[in-house]
């Protein structure tokens, strides 16, 4: 059998690195000449050795763009960095050359071939590894360990994307903390926005929140503000802000994060994940309650037609029922203004039914005055329909009278009963009414049986009606004998 070269054909394997490594061998930007740029060296003249000293210095200036040197009498080889001039002993200060910019030059060139030492991590150390079934490359384990602090943060981009790479520099950061802080945290940064959504590095990220000051936590987050709906959005970025919350010990750090979600407040609810970071910011930080409420008052309709703002807002009611709070009553107003749109929105109508179950009969005659003049529509309308039939549920008797009074009239029954959805209301109202309105409605519906017979949905409709009756008349003997025996006792 032939062995197979992982190392060769590495991008043809899945791996949470490959990318990485594929730009790098793959990127269209490195020049044919990236090795002479690299051990780049100075390129004397072929006749260097045997030119004289002010050739030499002429030579150099001419590259520089200036004028040769002329020769001077008063040069003194002694000393290479100055000009003596013997009249007057004084160092004639044109003619100096900076040695410290000497020194820095060459203090840079040593600190450049010290990050030349330093080893990277390269294609070849990966080695390929099966889980479930599937082939990935990861960090060879020895390439890491026991290496330098210079090593491990000059590598920490593709290590944290390892996950026995990120489990390593955790146990560093825990084990020998000062250290380990000093030169992970200035890594970190500039891959930060894409190592904290990451599924391992994220979790490196939170624990080095343990050791950040107030200073840190602050910069961090403004470096994160520019993408932070995207990351609230994702399913580990959503985890590491919710950590970074719990370290917001002052109120500038709370004003910070505040001011940061408040433009992209209504987008983070009506995302899956970026709802947590709102409802944990809710909870832990109460003082911006008047703050958030008016931010749901301005974009209440938003919420209520979007599905997970619908559940968010519902949620945050009970929340400020169960507080006592008087910012519901004008989060409850603005919901009833827009009630005729909600009723008939395929989420909308939820919230109208939610208000409806708090049993507060001041908002259900609300809603019953603005629906009863046009309440066939409403009635035989897909969404709406449910919404009428939790009114007969949640009404007290005087508020379910409007309507069955309503409902009762020849010309509203006459289109209900044939209804596909509109007979649905018309059986609740004979459910919910007295002998009197009952009687009245059943001899509407059999003088309109051979109407009705000739749908489909009317021939189940009258099936529901033969099957509703005994038991309507069950339920009427029932209370008629209870009132006798009240009146014999």
């Amino acid at each position: 059998m032939e062995e197979i070269n992982y190392h060769n054909n590495y991008n043809k394997v899945n791996s949470p690195i490959f990318n990485y490594y594929s730009d790098i061998v793959n990127s269209p930007n490195l020049s044919q000449n990236t090795e002479n740029i690299i051990n780049s060296q100075i390129i004397f003249p072929q006749n260097f050795e045997s030119m004289t000293l002010q050739q030499k210095l002429e030579n150099e200036k001419s590259k520089k763009g200036t004028e040769p040197i002329k020769e001077d009498k008063n040069y003194t080889p002694k000393n290479n960095y100055f000009k003596y001039n013997e009249g007057n002993n004084i160092l004639n200060e044109n003619n100096i050359i900076n040695t410290n910019n000497i020194n820095n030059k060459s203090n840079e060139k040593e600190k450049d071939k010290e990050k030349k030492n330093i080893k990277s991590i390269q294609p070849e150390d990966l080695i390929p590894t099966s889980i479930n079934g599937r082939v990935i490359l990861r960090i060879n384990p020895l390439i890491y360990r026991n290496e330098s602090y210079e090593f491990l943060s000059s590598n920490i981009y593709l290590l944290l994307k390892d996950q026995l790479g990120c489990k390593y520099l955790q146990e560093k950061l825990e084990t020998d903390t000062l250290n380990a802080f000093q030169y992970f945290y200035p890594a970190i940064l500039p891959h930060l926005s894409i190592l904290i959504k990451d599924a391992f590095a994220n979790y490196f990220i939170q624990k080095l929140y343990c050791y950040l000051n107030e200073e840190q936590i602050e910069y961090i987050l403004n470096t994160l503000k520019p993408e932070f709906l995207d990351i609230c959005s994702d399913s580990h970025g959503t985890r590491a802000i919710q950590a970074i919350m719990n370290f917001l010990l002052t109120a500038k750090l709370r004003i910070l994060f505040f001011d940061i979600i408040k433009p992209i407040f209504i987008s983070l609810i009506n995302e899956l994940n970026g709802t947590h970071i709102i409802n944990k910011f809710i909870d832990y930080f109460p003082e911006f309650l008047n703050n958030i409420n008016n931010i749901i008052i301005d974009n209440c309709i938003n919420l209520a037609t979007h599905k997970r703002g619908c559940f968010f807002l519902q949620n945050y009611l009970t929340m400020l029922l169960n507080t006592k709070s008087d910012l519901k009553i004008n989060i409850i107003n603005k919901l009833l203004d827009k009630c005729l749109i909600l009723i008939i929105d395929n989420i909308g109508n939820y919230i109208i039914q939610y208000l409806l179950s708090l049993r507060d009969q001041n908002i259900i005659s609300n809603i019953i005055n603005q629906i009863l003049n046009n309440i066939s529509f409403y009635s035989k309308h897909k969404y709406s329909n449910y919404v009428i039939e939790k009114l007969f549920l949640f009404s007290d008797d005087e508020n379910r009278n409007k309507i069955i009074e309503k409902i009762s009239k020849p010309e509203i029954m006459s289109d209900l009963v044939i209804d596909q959805q509109g007979n649905y209301i018309v059986l609740k109202a004979l459910m919910f009414s007295d002998e009197e309105k009952r009687n009245i409605m059943l001899n509407i519906i059999k003088n309109l049986e051979p109407k009705i017979k000739k749908f489909s949905h009317g021939k189940n409709f009258l099936n529901k009606i033969y099957n509703i009756r005994p038991v309507i008349n069950d339920n009427n003997y029932k209370t008629i004998n209870n009132k006798n025996n009240k009146n014999n006792k």
